[in-house]
């Protein structure tokens, strides 16, 4: 829903269906403009952007200025969309169609190359989401971070492995902070907690609070007795960023799985190039694009005639392998020819600032 006192100024089908490239299982998106009113803008009610759903983004017009200057490809295409796509417009859209060329800059070069070379990195990211599954199903808790240094022998190992060697539990010990040195511990053992199948003798009670609990996100300290100061079994080190890391990884795992597309899972699964074939397909598009700008000064959105091709990438059906090596190279060339073009360098601040002058204050009926 848009914000009170808005009007719609321009919505439409975007992504795989304006580019020629929707197949059955491809989803339907939507981005739109909206204009909120003066009375909003000055009332710090401003709303830059609305993500109705993950499939439908709508912008205020100032944002869409902003991200047009700078020559953003969603936001720029927006303005080169056939006519078939185009779902409601109004005459503020159809004055910045008609002055669409004003926002084809030598920035393009810094969006499009980039944003290709980001794509290109996401689908030959070694960790690519979707060959997480094997590995990453169950989350580690604090203990598959802490090595300890046994005080008998001197060795090191990974501290559950230490546990199962000396057949403690982790609930039985005790830690003690070392002071000046982070998340480094001492660990003290209770053997009284656990004989007689399990119960204290009633005259011990050392209260160890183990090394987590299921909540844990550190390891938990003890209150050590002073005559077992001197009575540890061997310093932990917890390493925290790897703990942290795998944590976040975790949660980003956990939000793609119920996000993710199904079929795209499906389809790179099965062409097993360990490539993701859509983000790939996604950057040759864009650097076809970026190559046309500043020869064609235009943007050709709708891909038909590369549709087989881009398709074939989606899927995996060409070795994408080589697909990554050629047009990794055609982004690198894209500089060169940016650099000799006669495009602006930039589009003008001045004209952007009027532009949103007029439309908000009902001045384009006099152009």
């Amino acid at each position: 829903m848009l914000p009170q006192n808005s009007r719609l100024l321009f919505k439409a089908i975007v992504g795989s269906t304006c580019y020629g490239l929707a197949t059955e299982t491809s989803d339907v998106d939507y981005k739109s403009i909206y204009l909120q009113s003066n009375e909003d803008i000055l009332s710090n009610n401003y709303i830059p952007q609305i993500d109705f759903d993950k499939d439908n983004v709508g912008y205020e017009l100032r944002r869409f200025l902003e991200l047009v200057s700078t020559g953003n490809p969603n936001v720029l295409e927006l303005l080169f969309l056939s006519r078939e796509f185009i779902l409601e417009t109004s005459p503020e859209y159809e004055f910045l169609r008609k002055n669409r060329e004003v926002f084809l800059t030598k920035q393009c070069y810094n969006t499009y190359a980039n944003y290709a070379k980001g794509q290109i990195q996401k689908a030959t990211g070694l960790n690519k989401k979707f060959n997480w599954e094997d590995k990453r199903i169950e989350r580690q808790d604090v203990l598959d971070f802490c090595k300890i240094i046994d005080r008998k022998d001197g060795l090191t190992m990974p501290l559950k492995q230490w546990l199962k060697k000396n057949e403690y539990k982790q609930e039985q010990c005790g830690l003690a902070h070392i002071e000046g040195f982070r998340d480094c511990y001492r660990v003290y053992v209770d053997h009284i907690k656990w004989v007689n199948d399990n119960h204290r003798f009633t005259f011990e009670d050392r209260n160890y609070k183990g090394i987590i609990d299921e909540n844990s996100n550190e390891p938990k300290k003890s209150i050590i007795e002073k005559y077992m100061i001197n009575n540890w079994e061997g310093i932990i080190y917890w390493n925290r960023e790897n703990y942290s890391t795998n944590c976040k990884e975790y949660r980003e795992y956990q939000k793609w799985l119920k996000d993710r597309n199904p079929h795209r899972t499906a389809t790179n699964k099965e062409h097993g190039q360990s490539f993701d074939g859509k983000n790939l397909s996604h950057t040759v598009r864009l650097i076809l694009t970026a190559e046309e700008i500043p020869t064609q000064k235009t943007i050709n959105v709708k891909r038909e005639k590369e549709r087989d091709f881009l398709l074939n990438i989606k899927t995996g059906k060409v070795d994408l392998k080589e697909i990554v090596s050629v047009w990794s190279e055609r982004a690198e060339k894209l500089k060169e020819l940016y650099d000799n073009c006669c495009l602006p360098e930039k589009v003008d601040v001045g004209f952007t600032k009027e532009l949103e002058l007029k439309i908000r204050n009902n001045e384009l009926s006099n152009n």
